[in-house]
């Protein structure tokens, strides 16, 4: 009876055994899943923690000087400076403050945070060496480069502005037009005449020569003979005809109206502004097809001077008509 206790509770510590070990199993499989996971996060956070750190501690100990720290430097140990901040201010530097950081575009909310973080070293003085040496090379440039000699002496009363300014020391453009305009010259010394100054007329006393004026021709004698055909043929010429008078343009318009007009019609004819066709109107002159259609309709006339009435017959036009119509 005691044996087969035994050999029960032997079964069951084997069932057991098995129980255990697959639980066993599972747990260890679960944890072997997510131990990486939680490793990653427990990293990260340590990882950030250290930069918080390293911060803190760069804080704590000199400040960053703007000038000098690399772009690394300053993202590392300045709360709110990334990549593109520090590019920034780098690219603006050198500063004389903190606040010039402004104008390099960094925020002021950002100034005001690393303000008590950082410094601004001045700029080191360039050595006199190096100051001679800059400007003397700005001397130079600055300095225009001597005009070339002439191979022969230059003629004043010849030489064209370009030459005389490309040509002759201490003569620029403004001096050439002035010695041009001074033409013609006997003498170098006639150039004070012209406005140059006497430095520059000794400058160039020895680069310059003055030709001969030409002689001016010779003065026309006039002959008696040549007076007396001069004379002839003055008194040849036509004198100029009267301009013509805006009345007198007048004037001959009617008259060659009213010749029209008569040779238009028989000897002794007139046109009865009552009874006439719109093309025996029409031969009037100064009437026309618009101004005839428009005494036809302004008919009856009680006399000639009636048809002033009509839109268009004025004085003028009735003048040169009244003696050639009626009404009868």
């Amino acid at each position: 009876m005691f044996t087969g206790r035994l050999a029960k509770f032997a079964a069951m510590s084997t069932l057991l055994g098995v129980v255990f070990a697959g639980v066993g199993t599972v747990a260890t499989g679960q944890t072997t899943t997510t131990q990486p996971k939680e490793r990653v996060k427990a990293r990260a956070k340590e990882t950030v923690k250290e930069k918080a750190k390293s911060k803190e501690k760069a804080a704590a100990s000199a400040p960053l000087d703007l000038n000098k720290a690399s772009e690394e430097e300053l993202v590392e140990q300045l709360p709110g400076v990334g990549e593109a901040t520090a590019k920034k201010i780098v690219a603006g530097r050198p500063y004389a403050k903190v606040d010039d950081l402004a104008k390099a575009g960094v925020p002021a909310r950002t100034i005001d945070g690393i303000r008590s973080l950082v410094t601004v070293s001045q700029a080191p003085a360039p050595s006199a060496v190096e100051t001679s040496a800059k400007a003397k090379v700005a001397r130079k440039k600055a300095a225009p480069s001597p005009a070339p000699a002439p191979s022969a002496p230059l003629d004043l009363n010849k030489a064209s502005e370009e030459e005389l300014s490309g040509a002759l020391p201490g003569v620029g453009e403004a001096t050439a037009k002035k010695i041009v305009a001074g033409r013609p010259y006997s003498k170098v010394d006639d150039l004070a005449k012209a406005g140059v100054p006497a430095r520059t007329i000794d400058g160039i006393r020895s680069l310059v020569t003055v030709s001969q004026a030409p002689a001016p021709p010779p003065a026309v004698v006039e002959t008696p003979a040549k007076a007396k055909m001069v004379r002839k043929k003055a008194e040849a010429s036509p004198e100029p005809a009267a301009p013509v008078t805006t009345a007198a343009k007048t004037a001959k318009g009617k008259a060659a109206a009213k010749a029209k007009a008569k040779a238009t019609l028989a000897p002794g004819q007139k046109v009865n502004l009552n009874t006439a066709s719109k093309e025996e109107l029409d031969v009037l002159p100064g009437i026309g097809p618009v101004r005839a259609q428009a005494i036809i309709e302004a008919r009856p006339f009680k006399k000639i001077e009636d048809i002033k009435t009509v839109k268009g017959i004025k004085e003028v036009e009735f003048g040169l008509i009244k003696d050639i119509i009626t009404v009868d």
